[in-house]
């Protein structure tokens, strides 16, 4: 018995010790899941990201490609301008992205869009 509250008391501890998200995931993980098994629930995967956003934004702590999926799910809707600013802020806030989604936005018409706009 002793044994056992022992342990307890130190999972305890050393799960009082564990370290918070450096990122604001919000819903992410078990909305794309849900969406995987029923693409029908995309709505409901599109809204978890925006609150993903919403709440990284107001926090400073926006998961690294949140808006990239985010862009990525818009571009499949037809979304163009709403996914090249996505991508947009995507680079923004983690420029190491920038080969990558520029790869991305080079094989859709995003890349003539964006430079026609420049």
């Amino acid at each position: 018995m002793r044994k056992t509250v022992g342990c307890l008391v130190c999972v305890a501890a050393l799960a009082a010790c564990a370290t918070p998200s450096r990122y604001e995931w919000g819903d992410y993980e078990r909305s794309l899941y849900g969406y995987a098994r029923s693409p029908e629930l995309r709505d409901q995967y599109e809204q978890s990201l925006r609150d993903a956003i919403d709440v990284g934004e107001k926090t400073n702590r926006v998961a690294p490609g949140i808006y990239a999926e985010l862009g990525y799910l818009l571009l499949e809707e037809g979304d163009e301008r709403g996914a090249a600013e996505a991508f947009e802020r995507e680079m923004e806030l983690f420029p190491e992205s920038r080969a990558f989604i520029e790869r991305v936005m080079g094989r859709t018409t995003l890349a003539d869009n964006a430079e026609t706009d420049r």
